[in-house]
């Protein structure tokens, strides 16, 4: 990137799940460099994942996990007057965004704005899984600007190098909480955990690969306690903050369908972010995955564009 640019691109947040928020950064920034705009993620408390103590000594949610896009530019570079000017007039998610001093263009749209058309990276969020093109594009996207913190590589070396290292590993990503709750709206959430189509494919894998080892994330301890009744102690996991009872929906900040198990504490959701990064890393490395419609499963495709994978939650044929 031409580090003489002067102008900027500012990712504000979303109240979504933070891996709707990594994919937003994924879309946006080829649209910032289409614009010769220098791009700065400055998630904030318009997310749940945002906690007034900070997070592994960082102060924006993006910074809690990731290095910042461009490393010259973190969220701290943002001047004042524009984060003043972001707390009174936050952009809305339903609008590309606006321009500020002639300098400083700041949006918290997903990027799939018919104006957008050919600017953004279209990532699908309902039903579809990303292409294998699109895949290829986001993963150089992916390895220039989406870095994690070297607390998180450790953790995943550490873990990949005793639970997974030298075996063929089975992906399993099973999203459930508030995707299953009947306070979910969207027809394409509904029925999304259906955790016997998860098990019919994992067998007919391990008649393939009968010494594979299954790696299960999920934000249910039960979906995690059920994968480990099936198939025993070929079964691990990530030591993750998990739904354990409950009401498995609640409200973000701005009135989101949020688990309920990080909604009402920004702490506890804060290390929650990590555990999920941590895990999607993992999941990354898997030989194939296994999983339901959910963005963290989704950018592990991105990540792995050669990982193969099935999808348990098909579009119904109408």
């Amino acid at each position: 990137m031409n580090r003489t640019w002067e102008r900027f691109h500012i990712i504000c947040e979303r109240d979504v799940g933070l891996f709707s928020l990594i994919q937003q950064v994924i879309a946006n920034v080829p649209w910032a460099i289409k614009e010769q705009r220098i791009p700065i993620v400055y998630f904030g408390d318009n997310t749940c994942y945002w906690t007034p103590h900070g997070y592994r000594g960082r102060q924006t949610v993006w910074e809690y996990y990731f290095e910042p896009l461009v490393a010259e530019y973190p969220a701290s570079t943002v001047p004042q007057q524009i984060r003043a000017r972001l707390e009174k007039e936050r952009p809305s998610p339903n609008d590309v965004g606006y321009l500020v001093n002639g300098q400083f263009f700041v949006s918290s749209h997903f990027g799939d704005h018919s104006l957008l058309n050919g600017a953004t990276l279209p990532i699908p969020y309902q039903w579809d899984d990303p292409d294998a093109a699109l895949r290829r594009k986001a993963k150089a996207i992916v390895d220039e600007f989406i870095r994690p913190r070297d607390y998180i590589g450790a953790k995943v070396d550490e873990f990949f190098n005793r639970h997974m290292s030298g075996r063929y590993v089975v992906g399993v990503h099973a999203r459930g909480t508030d995707a299953t709750s009947q306070q979910e709206l969207r027809s394409f959430r509904h029925g999304s955990l259906v955790l016997p189509r998860y098990v019919e494919e994992i067998q007919r894998l391990l008649r393939i690969e009968p010494d594979a080892t299954i790696l299960v994330a999920s934000d249910d301890q039960a979906s995690v306690d059920y994968f480990v009744d099936v198939f025993g102690c070929r079964v691990t996991a990530y030591d993750s903050i998990r739904h354990r009872s409950g009401a498995p929906a609640g409200r973000g900040p701005s009135g989101w369908l949020m688990p309920a198990y990080i909604a009402g504490d920004r702490d506890t959701a804060a290390r929650n972010g990590e555990d999920a990064v941590v895990e999607y890393l993992l999941l990354s490395r898997c030989d194939y995955l296994v999983h339901n419609g959910s963005s963290l499963a989704r950018t592990a495709l991105l990540n792995s564009p050669e990982l193969s994978h099935f999808n348990t939650h098909r579009k119904p044929r109408t």
